[in-house]
This record gives structure tokens, C-alpha cells and sequence, in this order.
């Protein structure tokens, strides 16, 4: 036997709304994780950083009601849009988790042997979710800290998923298409992060200017590794999760089948 010279076919489509309705449901539904997972994420923390209000009270007043949405929106769409949600907010919570134990190897390695990072990032977080900044940290902070920032890595995580999937599918290269996809939503992360209050908050300067450019290839690389590792596992898992904009077709007018003989 001539052993085949192509490459693997996935043999399950992805799940693709089987009405006009049910698409229209799991947009709506979409639009509300993806509102939760930014509520709930880390635009609490710069917020803080901002000085908008403290991290206690945005967790309770926003993050907490953002978190409870992005539990039970997928179980609401489960029963009138599908299971692409739920799988899309499962698979980007744990690639995002992944992807958090890549950022922090190198903001560990930038910080501890390069002196690249002006601090540590999750003692700060645990000290301001704990309320005990004159204080100082504590084993209680530190780990209210480190879930902090995983739980931050999982609302990123989801928020891709649900909205790239497993995309692209059936294609030459499209493991590494999906890991380039991936860094790009990573970079994009890093951006956000650098214009954003926090580095000016922990000592770096705006942009991080102050500690130019060792702070942000650090930033970037860090971010750039996350992105990487989520977009590997959403693609190489995500084969039954259909991008959004798979979803939005779903709601077009199909044309009529044509007739025999026409």
C-alpha cells in the first residue's frame, strides 16, 4: 500500500447555528461574554491604576457581576443558539491559563536577570485586591494575587476564542496560521497594556518610557508568547467552534436551491 502523501483532514466541521435565530442568539449571547470577560478581566486593574476607583470595590461592583456573565451565557446558548459558545469560553479559559504560564517565564526572567521590569506585577495586584498597600504584601496577597493574574490570562483567552474559534480549518499551514493569529492578538494585548495607566503606576513612565527599551521587549515578548501558545491550543482543539463572523453569515438570506434542469 502507497502510504497517502496528503495531509490529515479533520473529519468534524465546526458547529455553525442551524437557523437565522439561533445565529442571532449566539451573537447576542457572544457580545455578552465578551462583555463580561472585559469586565471581569484586566481592565479592572488598570482602572485602579488610573485611579478610577479601588480594586476591591471595581471587582465587586463590575468584575463579579462580568464573571457570573461569562458562566451563564454559554448555558443560556446551550439551549437556544448551540454548544459553540460553552466549548469556545471552555477552551479559551484553559489556553489563556497556558498562555499566562508563558507570559510570566519571561516577565520572571526580564525582571529577575534582566531588571527589565520594575516590579512584580501580581504582588502588586494581590497587595491592591487585598486592600493592604501600606501593608505590604503577605503569602494571602501573593496568592490573591497569582489568581488574579490567571484569571486575567483566562478572560483573554476567552474573549479570543470566541471570537477567531478554530479558524482557519481544512488548510495547508493553518496550525501555524492559527499560532500567528494567536501573537497578533498577543501584541495587540501588549499595546493595551503599555497605553494603559499601569506602567506609569509601577514606576516605568508612561509607555514605559523610563525604562525604554528593555521594559517594553519584555512586554512584548511576553505578551507575544501568550498569544502564541492560544492561538496553537484554540486552533488545534477548536475544530467544532466556528469564528463569529461564521456565525453573522448565518443570519443572511440563503438562496434558493436550484431546480433539475435549470
Amino acid at each position: 500500500m502507497v502510504p497517502s502523501s496528503s495531509a490529515p483532514v479533520r473529519s468534524r466541521a465546526p458547529d455553525v447555528a442551524s437557523s437565522p435565530v439561533r445565529a442571532l442568539a449566539d451573537l447576542a449571547l457572544t457580545g455578552v461574554v465578551l462583555a463580561g470577560a472585559t469586565a471581569a478581566g484586566a481592565l479592572l486593574f488598570a482602572l485602579a491604576q488610573g485611579g478610577y476607583g479601588t480594586l476591591p470595590d471595581l471587582v465587586r461592583e463590575v468584575g463579579v457581576p462580568g464573571a457570573l456573565a461569562v458562566v451563564i451565557a454559554p448555558l443560556i446558548a446551550l439551549r437556544v443558539a448551540g454548544p459553540r459558545l460553552g466549548r469556545a469560553v471552555l477552551l479559551g479559559a484553559l489556553g489563556g491559563i497556558a498562555g499566562t504560564a508563558v507570559l510570566e517565564l519571561v516577565r520572571e526572567v526580564g525582571f529577575r536577570v534582566f531588571d527589565s521590569m520594575p516590579g512584580d506585577i501580581p504582588m502588586l495586584m494581590g497587595v491592591l485586591l487585598r486592600d493592604q498597600i501600606m501593608r505590604g504584601p503577605d503569602t494571602a496577597s501573593n496568592i490573591a494575587g497569582w489568581m488574579y493574574h490567571v484569571w486575567n490570562g483566562a478572560m483573554f483567552g476567552i474573549s479570543y476564542a470566541v471570537l477567531i474559534g478554530g479558524f482557519p480549518f481544512r488548510r495547508w499551514g493553518a496550525g501555524l496560521t492559527g499560532t500567528l493569529l494567536g501573537t497578533g492578538y498577543g501584541l495587540t494585548l501588549a499595546l493595551g497594556f503599555l497605553l494603559s495607566p499601569v506602567p506609569n503606576a509601577v514606576g516605568a513612565g508612561e509607555f514605559g518610557a523610563d525604562m525604554w527599551p528593555k521594559f517594553q521587549l519584555t512586554v512584548g515578548l511576553a505578551h507575544a508568547g501568550f498569544g502564541a501558545l492560544l492561538g496553537f491550543l484554540v486552533h488545534r482543539y477548536g475544530h467544532r467552534i466556528a469564528p463569529v463572523w461564521t456565525v453573522a453569515c448565518a443570519l443572511l438570506p440563503r438562496r434558493p436551491a436550484g431546480r433539475a434542469g435549470d
